[in-house]
């Protein structure tokens, strides 16, 4: 009996071994993988096909994204990753299409989500954190929008608070606390004359935005009328060109110089062109002037720098500056120069005209176009010594971790040049800081999405700090020049720096758009961002949109251009000096 019972003892340890992988493995695949996963009905279309719709439908589709987006976003049953929630859609839109009225469209959408399943109310946690975005759900309680019971559901649903988000559309970051929206579905393979589909990716951004973008509150447009006046622009889309080019147009809705869009299919490029003309331009007493002909093909252009640009192809510049625009969204007019600078002077072609003001005379220039964007990689000093022992740090050309060194070098200068009119490749505002201030200072407030209620941007308990207590540093004065295109990082080391005792900034208001990117995937193959978090002066103010204001503004002048000077760095060197 015992020498049966050992007959194969080689075979225990596999079996106990395969029995632990397998435990292991569910384990993980219930951690990863959600119910919603399984669910592949819709994988190949929607089933829905519609080709413009009557008032009432769209109506009833306007009132089915609002309900969709909030019940995605607060229901137990879609934040555990139970729900397809997409796929629901694509379930419940075909009955709201049919619906003879609003009053037969809320009773479809409350049998529709009473289904989900018992949910509980969770009172919200008190804190002392300060609101500086409030969600907009006052529709939800409006009883001539929606019929009383399904308010009643939507506002329980809109109390369940719930923090825990791991199988979530939306979840956040161990580290940060950012939102992550990695469980959006790209959706490559989508048919673009699929109604659904399109709708999907509308409701999917106007729903994100709706609450996860801390400044909806100063977008400038009415968020419920975006959504009114897109829902028949994208159901008019006839293939994926239109499709694309209609997301592209929503993008600049919210004045974002973050938002755009990534077409991985490569659509989008292909309709504006690959190739571009070798130059940079600026938006410079109100007119596009040719800034720089990039060294690489210096010789080959015949622009100069200091040219007028009057057309492109002959039709007038600022036409196509519009033109241009309507796909790119900008903060403001001076944002152009950022967010168009691949854009604009964009071409399928080999040849571009370009009609230009030289010297009060106007001629118009053939210029070659090149399939090149390494052409825009100017290598420069990241920083050297100026005559009157003036250091200069260009943060667009420095290598990581470099400070340091350059700062042994400019300890005793009479002054340093901050040169962030280009984006910096590396993060200096706590490293550079710490040499520039006296001691830790504040130079900024930051809101974050409350992950438990969407909709609601909090301030973070602490300022952010910039310093620390140190008696030896620098004591020289520091000019700190920003322009149109200081962005992001750029703004925010702007907003640090100019913490400094002996800090000016110079130049002209920065493009508004400060804060980190966040990115989610669109139907199609598509990634788009957005700003994810709200960044503030110290004392509360805004810096989105409106851009950092310099101390002393001054810009490039068009003689100034032709003449190959500097203003800003001139200026910069007259302050120091004085």
């Amino acid at each position: 009996m015992n020498k049966e019972k050992n007959k194969y003892p080689w075979l225990k340890k596999p079996i106990l071994a395969s029995i632990v992988i397998l435990i292991i493995t569910t384990v993980m695949c219930s951690f990863f993988v959600s119910k919603r996963d399984f669910d592949k009905e819709f994988a190949a279309e929607s089933h829905i096909k519609l080709e413009q719709l009557n008032k009432n439908q769209s109506e009833n589709i306007k009132k089915l994204c609002k309900v969709w987006g909030l019940v995605k976003y607060y229901h137990p049953e879609v934040i555990s990753g139970n729900v397809n929630w997409d796929y629901e859609l694509f379930r419940i839109m075909p009955k709201i299409l049919e619906a003879k009225d609003s009053n037969e469209t809320d009773k479809i959408l409350y049998k529709w989500i009473y289904k989900l399943g018992e949910l509980k109310e969770n009172p919200k946690e008190d804190n002392d954190e300060e609101v500086m975005l409030k969600r907009d759900i006052g529709w939800i309680k409006n009883e001539k929008y929606i019929n009383k019971e399904l308010s009643d559901l939507l506002i329980k649903i809109s109390n369940t608070n719930i923090s825990k988000r791991n199988k979530a559309y939306v979840n956040f970051s161990m580290l940060d606390g950012l939102s992550k929206f990695k469980n959006e579905e790209k959706y490559p393979n989508m048919n673009y004359d699929d109604t659904g589909y399109k709708l999907l990716s509308l409701f999917r951004y106007w729903n994100v935005i709706e609450y996860y973008y801390p400044y909806k509150d100063i977008i400038g447009e009415d968020w419920d009328s975006v959504l009114t006046e897109f829902i028949p622009k994208f159901i008019e889309t006839k293939g994926e060109l239109e499709y694309k080019l209609a997301i592209s147009e929503l993008t600049t809705k919210i004045h974002d110089s973050h938002a755009g869009v990534k077409d991985y299919n490569g659509t989008l490029d292909e309709y504006f062109g690959d190739k571009l003309a070798p130059i940079e331009f600026g938006l410079i007493e109100n007119q596009i002037v040719i800034k720089k002909v990039l060294p690489k093909y210096k010789d080959e252009c015949n622009l100069k720098e200091g040219d007028i640009v009057l057309k492109i192809n002959n039709k007038d510049i600022f036409e196509v500056v519009k033109e241009k625009s309507k796909y790119r969204s900008l903060t403001k007019k001076s944002a152009i120069v950022n967010s168009l600078k691949y854009l604009l002077f964009r071409t399928k072609d080999d040849n571009m005209q370009i009609t230009i003001k030289r010297d009060n005379e106007v001629i118009t220039k053939d210029v070659k176009c090149y399939n090149d964007m390494d052409m825009f990689e100017v290598k420069s000093d990241a920083h050297k010594l100026l005559e009157g022992n003036i250091g200069y740090i260009n943060p667009g050309q420095l290598k990581s971790g470099e400070i340091d060194e350059i700062m042994k070098k400019f300890m005793d200068t009479k002054g340093i040049i901050i040169d962030l009119r280009e984006y910096p490749s590396d993060i200096i505002t706590y490293s550079l800081g710490e040499y520039l201030m006296p001691k830790e200072i504040s130079f900024s407030k930051i809101s974050m999405v409350n992950q438990s209620v969407p909709g609601e941007f909090t301030l973070l308990d602490e300022d952010l700090k910039v310093g620390k207590d140190n008696k030896n540093y620098y004591k020289g004065k520091v000019s700190i020049l920003m322009n149109e295109r200081t962005q992001s990082n750029g703004e925010f080391t702007v907003m640090s720096l100019r913490k400094a005792p002996n800090a000016t900034v110079i130049g002209s208001d920065s493009i508004g758009s400060d804060g980190n990117v966040a990115e989610f995937s669109l139907p199609g193959n598509l990634i788009t961002s957005i700003t994810g978090i709200g960044v503030f002066n110290p004392d509360k103010s805004q810096t989105q949109i409106v851009g950092i204001k310099p101390d002393i503004y001054i810009e490039p002048t068009v003689q100034g251009i032709k003449e190959n000077r500097d203003e800003l760095i001139e200026r910069a060197i007259e302050v120091i000096n004085n």
